[in-house]
């Protein structure tokens, strides 16, 4: 009683009203007459049907893709076989989804049926119950006979016939869930239909095969298969246009042409992005009887402005569709001239920005209002608390977690008040230190502001744990928003009267008054827990651009002052690879080389040193690999005997955070689990940077991290290795996390939506 069997036809699901006349609803061809058909599901007479149509149109040869990865069950019904689903008794009008791949899917409708026939068989008439239409319960259910496995077909036996029998008519799975995108791996499986003969991608044999694409209804998952099958075809026999005069203006954008924030920062990173844009939006337009995929981000968009609608998922969900398809294209241009030589995985993982910007795809917090304060849906929270301060710093200099990174430069602090900052920097310039200038890099990406000498940060009323962070890429940005803040809180001021209110720009101009020798920047990091490739290039050019001078780098002339919020993950990171830079001018200290290491004896002393497998991997991949991971161990455990307190050791957290996941239990296991994985991302990404710094070095580092991971990394397959993540020798089955795109998403707390989507 927990699982009933249903119909899957509903009328209203309907929209081209063709399943009267075809037996399968919403049955069409993409506009232009391309080869592209598609339909919802149909029943056994119906899909006959269908390929005598698409065959009499005079195509050789047939593709049949069933998207559907919830499981299918036909019945005899009069003298047709009508498909059914299964549903969940609590949620009735929802399919259950249950396999991820073909042969899985297949195997589970086996079992299905198994179960079926087994319990028909208890009666004497051997029947079972089956439910035609849930908009008319009281008729329900209907009783039909189940006597043997023949009398229920499974989805393979539907296709599978067909095309045993005939040649011309291949057939495939593709199991896309019903509001998702294709993965990777789905794409690959796509295209292999069309590798398979060199006439389908040659232009001029004009062979290419007609596809027929079926899912529930034909409605998302067949226009999306649709429009990449079309994006295809137009590659193949040259029907895309090849100039576009369109630019996306981004003063004033055009949602209902789909040129959201995300697109443009997409659309600006790939080579003729305007041009792919443009193809997509044709085809997407010739594909869009049932559904615009364009289009319905903005109708999204209306019901969640008007408040229709409570949470931005629909909007994000539908927007990345929409960048998956850019993607795509983006992907067929470049590799249509090598007849899809790269399959489209590892074309991602040469272009690993693709994954990032398809990723992150949410930039409402950038228009959030500052009145958001004024109704208290956000508040302010003190940025200090009980035992922050773990290093005991702030006896002395009214910062917490000040501590340096030792032989060096180069300091980490939690965030400073003006006093503490006063502080700090008259240490730093007096006799006994002996800088000349202090430049201090706030690292956060949070809206902050101090008032009356405590530091705050601006928090959501349902969500108080971490501050609101800005999607702003820029300090400059992040000054401008904070403004905004600025103005709101002392304007009127809202529960308490306040002396004095700073920014955090404003807060470095006061001390500048009285200090010439300190500089300030703004580095918005924006993860707690990791580095991407340009923000190690930030990080870089800005301790370059101040250490021109001749003798610089041993002089100690330049202090760097790192701090977030707290002064420990983001800090530490930043410190350590300001470290790495700077030992890489001046010389590594005792310990860097093999004889010189101190010797570990505890338990699970291998993981606590980082000799995970996939760390093992990368280090025999790397040019002086040993050396190398060596190096990047001795600044970690440098920058550790300064803050041994915080138990924060950026290599040892790794194991720790892994072991204590396994203990917990609920959203709290998840959390820790996927920490586990950034830690050891971060970790590889040092590795990574080190190696750089040696390669590059003798070009003085005219080649950016960025540009190095792209050019010399990403086709050693370094992308490949930090796409398949893992802990292999602890965890008996692969995690969601060893992917990339999974990693990054929801990295930040979820908020309550705040008004504009862009």
């Amino acid at each position: 009683g927990k699982y009933f069997i249903v119909q899957d036809y509903n009328d209203a699901d309907d929209v081209l009203q063709t399943h009267k006349e075809i037996s399968a609803p919403n049955f069409r061809q993409a506009l232009s007459s391309q080869p592209v058909f598609a339909s919802g599901q149909p029943t056994l007479k119906g899909f006959n049907k269908i390929l005598d149509r698409i065959f009499s149109e005079g195509y050789s040869d047939v593709i049949v893709l069933n998207l559907r990865s919830e499981p299918v069950l036909f019945q005899r019904v009069d003298d047709d076989c009508v498909p059914y689903s299964v549903r969940h008794k609590q949620h009735i009008h929802n399919m259950v989804v249950m396999g991820d791949n073909k042969d899985n899917c297949d195997h589970i409708e086996a079992c299905i049926r198994k179960e079926i026939v087994s319990l028909a068989s208890i009666k004497e008439e051997f029947v079972f119950y089956f439910y035609d239409n849930l908009q008319k319960l009281q008729y329900e259910p209907h009783v039909r006979k189940v006597e043997f496995e023949e009398d229920i077909l499974l989805s393979a036996e539907i296709y599978a016939r067909q095309a045993f029998s005939n040649q011309a008519l291949r057939y495939d799975r593709i199991c896309l869930p019903e509001n998702g995108i294709p993965t990777e791996e789905m794409v690959d499986q796509f295209l292999s239909h069309f590798k398979e003969s060199p006439l389908y991608l040659d232009p001029s044999s004009k062979k290419f095969p007609a596809v027929y694409l079926v899912s529930h209804s034909g409605g998302q998952r067949s226009t999306i298969f649709m429009v990449m099958t079309c994006l295809l075809y137009g590659h193949v026999n040259g029907t895309l246009e090849q100039e576009c005069a369109y630019e996306i203006d981004k003063q004033n954008p055009n949602y209902a042409e789909g040129e959201y924030f995300a697109v443009q920062k997409l659309v600006a990173h790939m080579k003729n992005g305007t041009l792919i844009k443009h193809q997509v939006d044709t085809v997407i337009n010739h594909c869009s009887e049932v559904i615009n995929l364009r289009k319905c981000i903005a109708d999204h968009k209306k019901r969640l402005e008007a408040l229709t609608a409570s949470s931005v998922g629909n909007c994000v969900s539908a927007l990345e569709t929409y960048c998956f398809l850019l993607s795509f294209n983006a992907y067929l241009q470049d590799q249509m001239p090598n007849n899809l030589n790269w399959t489209y995985n590892k074309w991602l993982h040469q272009n690993p920005e693709v994954i990032r910007l398809c990723s992150q795809l949410d930039f409402s917090e950038m228009y959030a209002p500052p009145s958001l304060l004024s109704t208290q849906q956000r508040v302010l929270v003190s940025d200090e608390y009980i035992g922050l301060d773990v290093l005991s710093s702030q006896m002395e200099v009214k910062v917490s977690n000040f501590r340096r990174l030792m032989g060096l430069p180069i300091y980490g602090m939690a965030q400073p008040t003006r006093n503490g900052l006063s502080k700090v920097v008259n240490q730093l310039l007096q006799h006994k230190q002996g800088y000349i200038n202090v430049i201090v890099i706030n690292l956060r990406s949070d809206y902050v502001l101090e008032c009356d000498d405590v530091t705050y940060s601006v928090r959501d009323a349902s969500f108080l744990a971490e501050p609101i962070y800005s999607p702003a890429s820029s300090g400059k940005e992040m000054e401008v928003k904070i403004a905004r803040v600025y103005n709101e809180i002392t304007d009127p001021a809202v529960d308490k009267e306040l002396v004095s209110v700073f920014t955090p720009e404003e807060l470095y101009d006061q001390q500048r008054l009285s200090t010439l020798d300190l500089h300030y920047t703004r580095l918005p990091l924006q993860y707690d827990h990791g580095l991407h490739e340009q923000e190690f290039d930030a990080i870089q050019s800005l301790i370059l651009d101040y250490m021109k001078e001749t003798g610089s780098w041993t002089e100690n002339s330049h202090a760097f002052v790192f701090h977030c919020r707290t002064g420990k993950s983001r800090t530490s990171l930043t410190m350590a690879v300001a470290g790495l830079l700077f030992y890489h001018m001046t010389g590594f200290p005792y310990g860097a080389n093999p004889d010189e290491q101190e010797r570990v004896s505890c338990p699970n002393a291998g993981y606590t040193k980082g000799e995970f497998l996939v760390v093992e991997k990368l280090v025999w991949m790397l040019p002086e690999g040993h050396q190398v991971k060596r190096e990047v161990d001795l600044v970690l455990d440098r920058l550790f005997e300064t803050m041994s307190p915080m138990h924060f050791h950026l290599r040892e957290v790794i194991f720790v955070t892994f072991n204590k996941s396994k203990s917990r239990t609920g959203e709290e296991q998840k959390s820790l689990h996927r920490l586990s994985y950034d830690f050891l991302e971060r970790y590889l990404y040092l590795i990574l940077y080190n190696a750089y710094l040696h390669l590059e070095k003798n070009g003085q580092f005219q080649r950016s991290f960025s540009k190095w991971m792209k050019e010399v990394a990403a086709p050693a397959g370094v992308y490949e290795l930090l796409d398949n993540l893992g802990f292999f020798t602890l965890e008996s089955a692969p995690s969601e996390y060893s992917r990339i795109k999974n990693r990054l998403l929801d990295r930040h707390h979820k908020l309550p939506f705040t008004g504009f989507f862009a």
